[in-house]
Formats: structure tokens, C-alpha cells, sequence
């Protein structure tokens, strides 16, 4: 059963991870078809800022999960490598089981978030583009980011790290 969810879960940081760089060459090929058009005809393209925020956000948040998982993160090394394995190991496990909590905390806060906005009825600006679909689809990249924590920290306890 164990090894199914966390192939689950690999299965899931591909999808977002292929999802986040669809983004990311949208935002680089939106940007640049703006520059020339401003160039070119001196006519921006109307509501590319939403568009590249939105694509900004997404890619953020999508690609979370494969960071952890790549180990694209910002860490202590140097204090960590001073440690014996035992001492990491126990690090490992407290700060991955606090961060476990911490981003299961903001998936829920930003589902109730995009909730709000749902109900609000909060638009972009200049497209008026549903914000809550975009809070929705990063809350889907943290939730997904927090399931691959919980998969390490599953992983720390079976000795596989």
C-alpha cells in the first residue's frame, strides 16, 4: 500500500512539474510576443500582466513538489555536515515533520482563501480572470508539495532516505 501512494505521488510532482514548465515557457513567449509588439506595431498586448502573473503563480506553485523532491532547496549544509548520521536523521525528521504541518496549514488556509474569493466574486484587473481558480490551482501545488514531505518523512521512518 505504501509504495503505491508514494508512486502516487511521483506520479502527480511529474504531472505539475511538466504543468509548471508549460507555464514557464508561456510567460517567456507571452513576454517576448509583447516586447515586439510594443517594438514592432507600438501596440501592447492587452492583459498580458494578468496573464504572466497568473502563469508566474503557477509555475511557483506547481513546481514545488519536484524541488523538494530534486532537493532544489535552500539548506544548512555546512552545520548539517558537522552532524553524526543519527543527529541528522533526527533533524531530518523534525524539520521535515514540521514542515509537513506548516504547508498542510497553508494548503488549507489558501483553499479557505480561494473559498472567500470565490464568494466574493474577485476578478484580475484587466481581464477579469477569476482569481479563485488560480488560489485553487496553487492550493492543489501545495497540497501536492506537502504530500511529497509526508512521502519523505514516510520514507525517514522506513530507513529509505
Amino acid at each position: 500500500m505504501g509504495n503505491q501512494v508514494i508512486s502516487l505521488i511521483n506520479k502527480f510532482e511529474a504531472l505539475l512539474k511538466k504543468i509548471a514548465a508549460v507555464c514557464l515557457i508561456g510567460m517567456a513567449l507571452l513576454t517576448g510576443a509583447d516586447i515586439i509588439s510594443r517594438g514592432v506595431l507600438n501596440t501592447p498586448i492587452f492583459g498580458v500582466e494578468d496573464i504572466v502573473a497568473v502563469l508566474a503563480v503557477l509555475t511557483t506553485g506547481l513546481a514545488l513538489g519536484y524541488a523538494e523532491n530534486q532537493k532544489a532547496n535552500i539548506g544548512v549544509e555546512f552545520l548539517y555536515s558537522k552532524m553524526n548520521a543519527r543527529t541528522r536523521r533526527i533533524v531530518k525528521i523534525i524539520t521535515t515533520s514540521l514542515s509537513v504541518a506548516l504547508f498542510g496549514l497553508v494548503t488549507w488556509r489558501l483553499y479557505l482563501y480561494g473559498c472567500s474569493m470565490r464568494e466574493s466574486g474577485e476578478v484580475s484587473m484587466t481581464l477579469e480572470l477569476p482569481t479563485d481558480m488560480v488560489i485553487f490551482a496553487l492550493t492543489f501545488g501545495f497540497g501536492c508539495f506537502t504530500l511529497t514531505l509526508l512521502k519523505e518523512l514516510i520514507m525517514l521512518f522506513k530507513g529509505e532516505e
